[in-house]
């Protein structure tokens, strides 16, 4: 129940404690008294205070005698404030003054007009959707509090714009939204924890060794799925060669990494393209001297793998030129022929050593991480972002297959895929999308926005705007802003760090020179700002009422549930 009051404070004040009450006033307010529900808010006067008793005044006429909470601020006689029911039993009143701040006459009004009650929880939905610059009428209100009692462990600020956005409500998805909101959303992130979490989860496997062997290949096989097969490069074949020629992906891609090293002022990442042949997913590359050594003499202690020449050379190395994949396929099938004569020790410190966890972390990259030159194939990010919800729905399964849906492997798996479903819902109705890169000496997370004039959707010449946010571990946050309209491209480039600022500003003229031989008229500007976008307020609701009207957001086509 909800009491309000329209402006009779002055006269029941002014009534004497102990004045006699009418027999009908004295049953009404009996009656009023019972409907105070633990919860319930209403408004009140002070009419009487001493210690913790009080006496209230209504609008109606009625006073209500209360036991006052004592940790509660110190009241005043004649003030007139808010007050919550703490409980009600065997007539007692226990109160205590609502100081929120979100009650008032107006809210109170919507959720009467509505038949709600007045507790906390309404109080919020009704505050959220004025902010939110939606109706309040009855039928609002009751729609309303029908999604936010069917989602009771759900904000109900969430609720609310989740609502206003037109964006389905679930648990898992309103905990996406608020990460987004707290820009703790990059998937990039979630991606490395998962990375991190995989060997330690076969570490942890407190069961025998053909279901740890079983649990590795079961993993692998997830994770190099529709992956081509690589071919095997031994030391012997190499020393009949005077050099060993990359693809050409691979050169494109060193090319543009030294690029970015020397914009990054990474001097010794550009050197270091001087050393060794080794392509990025080779053992030469992937680990250190000390690293390779301790995993080689693990490796030794595995079935027969010291005797296998594509592992070992003829003096006992590790073939440097082994790819992540090519060793982690050879490492699984020793492990399987050898199982009966294994120890669940000998296979849990494999797990745990530094070199393989290296080894899981490289295969999971090259599935899940774009390089920038890739970016040029048509729906390369589409393509993503299926594979990554559909191994991720597999390792769930799995997980929960063998027991283990609480580990931590699991909710980093489930994470990444409430992340993946959240972008989905989203570009059914905006575009945005987030790109995981795999830069040379390091991993970015970028996010691209994109806008478009919803008036001019259907011509031509219709202008369309870009936002790209990217992390860089040298140029710290990055910021690039787009606007083309036909063959006109106006970028703006935005940099928090001052020598980002001037290192980028000095290769302008190569950029620009590039997009002028596609047949692009530019104008290129750098400025030394950060112009972080949020979420949900610069972009979600750009095109709603109180947001930005002068570009909207277009639908966007591909589903990343596929």
């Amino acid at each position: 129940m909800q009491i309000s009051y329209v402006g009779q404070y002055n006269k029941n004040a002014g009534q004497a404690v102990g004045t006699p009450v009418p027999t009908k006033a004295v049953s009404s307010l009996s009656a009023s008294i019972k409907e105070l529900a633990p919860g319930s808010i209403f408004e009140g006067n002070v009419s009487y205070v001493k210690g913790s008793n009080v006496i209230l005044s209504l609008e109606n006429g009625q006073n209500i005698h209360a036991r006052l909470d004592s940790h509660g601020p110190k009241l005043v006689q004649g003030q007139s404030m808010f007050f919550q029911v703490k409980a009600n039993e065997g007539g007692t009143v226990s109160i205590r003054p609502y100081m929120d701040g979100k009650a008032n006459p107006t809210l109170m009004r919507a959720l009467d007009a509505a038949g709600l009650p007045g507790n906390a929880r309404n109080f919020d939905m009704v505050n959220a959707m004025m902010k939110e610059q939606m109706p309040i009428n009855a039928d609002a209100l009751l729609e309303m509090h029908r999604v936010v009692a069917a989602n009771d462990s759900v904000n109900v600020n969430t609720i609310v714009q989740m609502t206003r956005l037109e964006i389905p409500i679930t648990p898992q998805l309103a905990a996406q939204f608020e990460n987004y909101q707290n820009d703790t959303h990059l998937l990039l992130g979630q991606m490395d924890d998962f990375m991190e979490q995989l060997p330690q989860f076969l570490e942890s496997q407190a069961t025998d060794v053909p279901h740890l062997v079983q649990l590795n290949t079961q993993l692998l096989g997830i994770l190099t799925e529709g992956l081509e097969p690589e071919p095997l490069v031994l030391e012997q074949d190499l020393a009949e060669q005077s050099a060993l020629p990359l693809p050409d992906t691979a050169d494109r891609g060193a090319v543009e990494g030294m690029f970015l090293s020397e914009v990054a002022g990474d001097g010794e990442a550009a050197a270091g393209m001087q050393g060794p042949a080794y392509s990025s997913n080779q053992i030469g590359a992937l680990l250190d001297g000390q690293t390779e050594e301790h995993l080689a003499d693990v490796l030794r202690t595995i079935g027969n793998l010291a005797e296998n020449e594509a592992v070992f050379d003829e003096e006992g190395a590790l073939n440097r030129n082994l790819t992540a994949r090519q060793l982690l396929g050879f490492i699984d099938h020793e492990l399987v022929l050898s199982q009966d004569t294994l120890a669940p020790e000998d296979v849990r410190d494999l797990f745990s050593q530094e070199g393989y966890r290296s080894l899981l972390k490289q295969v999971t990259e090259e599935q899940w991480l774009i390089q920038p030159q890739d970016l040029r194939t048509k729906d390369k990010v589409s393509e993503l972002y299926e594979r990554l919800n559909r191994q991720m729905e597999q390792i769930d399964k799995l997980l929960k297959a063998t027991g283990n849906e609480q580990s931590p492997l699991a909710k980093s798996t489930q994470q990444i895929r409430g992340n993946v479903e959240f972008m989905n819902e989203v570009n059914q109705i905006y575009n945005y999308v987030q790109i995981p890169l795999k830069m040379n000496g390091q991993n970015a997370n970028g996010d691209l926005y994109v806008y478009t004039n919803k008036r001019k959707l259907r011509e031509e010449d219709g202008e369309l705007s870009a936002f790209l946010h990217l992390d860089m571990e040298h140029l710290g946050s990055t910021d690039v802003f787009v606007k083309m309209k036909g063959k006109a491209v106006d970028t703006n480039f935005a940099f928090s760090d001052d020598a980002s600022f001037d290192l980028v500003q000095k290769y302008l003229p190569i950029l620009d020179a590039k997009l002028t031989a596609l047949g692009y008229h530019t104008t290129i500007t750098v400025s030394n700002e950060e112009k972080k976008v949020d979420f949900v307020e610069d972009f979600l609701k750009k095109d709603l009422p109180g947001g930005s009207t002068a570009n909207v957001v277009h639908r966007y086509s591909f589903d990343v549930r596929a």
